[in-house]
């Protein structure tokens, strides 16, 4: 038999030699746990008539594997509303063109003038706050061992999900964000019902997947 310990639980779990490499469910909490493969066979290798203690050393000690950051990502901002960009800078210069026309007229009243400046300063500040709220507000980082999705400034909240916990990687995409390589990632993992992390308006939607992909149980 081969004992192991649920990654979710830490609850025991005992299964037969045959069954080394292949996936099975934790009866105590429902994770998906993977039995080891190769420490198995290289035990099994040793002949029977060996002492316990050449028996131990012979099996190689595999140390905590250390936690590597492999991509921070965060949403996309001209790509993803590209309308909305273009229309806040034509919205900018048009306040622009009414403030200095009016100044340089003099038929036009100050009112004129003033307009202008409110047109411009309120589509810079929109600006201003669509890019902090777009592309600063939220960070997602992906390691050798999870995904975290950071939000906030000066107040930050986190939510992260095992690579060896997920059990999906969705995409959605329209017609719009297949040209400009932008979409919506959503993860579930196992010890949550629904959706766990969602990711909108991400660029490379597909290269993020298979980073996960490559660190997630399959």
């Amino acid at each position: 038999m081969i004992e192991v310990s649920c990654d979710n639980c830490e609850r025991p779990i005992e299964v037969p030699d045959d069954q080394a490499g292949s996936k099975v469910r934790c009866p105590a909490c429902g994770d998906v746990n993977r039995i080891p493969e190769a420490v198995v066979r290289e035990v099994a290798a040793i002949p029977a008539s060996a002492p316990v203690v050449a028996a131990v050393a012979a099996v190689p000690e595999t140390g905590p594997v250390e936690e590597k950051e492999i991509v921070v990502v965060r949403p996309a901002m001209f790509r993803a509303h590209p309308l909305k960009y273009v229309l806040l800078v034509l919205a900018f210069i048009a306040g622009i063109v009414i403030a200095v026309g009016a100044k340089q007229s003099v038929k036009i009243g100050d009112w004129m003038l003033w307009v202008g400046v409110a047109v411009s300063v309120i589509a810079l500040v929109w600006f201003i706050k669509w890019w902090i709220a777009t592309h600063w507000w939220i960070r997602v980082s992906i390691t050798n061992k999870r995904t975290v999705r950071h939000e906030g400034i000066i107040r930050r909240h986190s939510t992260e999900v095992l690579h060896d916990h997920v059990r999906s990687v969705d995409i959605n995409q329209n017609f719009l964000q297949r040209i400009f390589r932008v979409g919506y990632i959503g993860i579930d993992s196992a010890g949550q019902d629904g959706i766990e992390i969602e990711i909108r308006d991400i660029p490379g939607p597909f290269e993020i997947k298979k980073v996960i992909d490559r660190y997630r149980k399959m």
